[in-house]
């Protein structure tokens, strides 16, 4: 089987930027286990300073995903936990809604992965198929980077549908 990792396209140089967002949202919460912690709806002001392109994916600071990218994921992981996120753009008196995905880490990071010196990013992303157990999306557990991948036909599905600042990037398996 095939995966690909899903990333924020960097094209979108304009994509929504959110200040401190630490404060509202702490990452070690972003779990199953720990995600009572995480408000059902948080706010969050912008600090784009021009009109933001409010693409379908952001990963920069968070994993986000738009209502119907959402929408998608759900088909695919019908009982995933989600947690709303309100983007507010004062500059275009706009706000939309944004969605936390909170997927169970998988253990699947191989030692033939490229990171970082400091361990902070994965530059090649290897991954042990034995330890994927088929699942259609899933987070790789990693400490500081977000890591999302799709299998194949979640994949496609998500290629299908006319989505907005999405790369998928193939996956190594071993």
């Amino acid at each position: 089987m095939e995966y690909f990792r899903l990333q924020q396209n960097k094209d979108f140089v304009n994509a929504p930027v959110i200040p401190n967002v630490e404060q509202p949202i702490d990452r070690r919460y972003v779990t199953p286990e720990e995600a009572h912690r995480i408000a059902e709806l948080t706010v969050c002001r912008l600090a784009n300073e021009k009109d933001p392109d409010f693409i379908d994916l952001l990963d920069r600071q968070l994993f986000l995903v738009s209502e119907s990218l959402q929408a998608t994921f759900q088909l695919y992981v019908p009982r995933l936990i989600w947690r709303r996120v309100l983007l507010i753009s004062s500059v275009a008196s706009r706000q939309t809604v944004y969605w936390l995905p909170i997927f169970k880490a998988v253990d699947c990071l191989a030692e033939e992965s490229i990171q970082t010196p400091d361990k902070t990013a994965v530059k090649k992303l290897v991954l042990k198929q034995a330890a994927i157990c088929n699942y259609p999306l899933f987070r790789v557990a990693h400490k500081l980077e977000t890591i999302i991948v799709a299998r194949l036909d979640a994949a496609e599905s998500i290629l299908r549908r006319d989505f907005r600042g999405i790369k998928l990037q193939r996956v190594e398996l071993v």
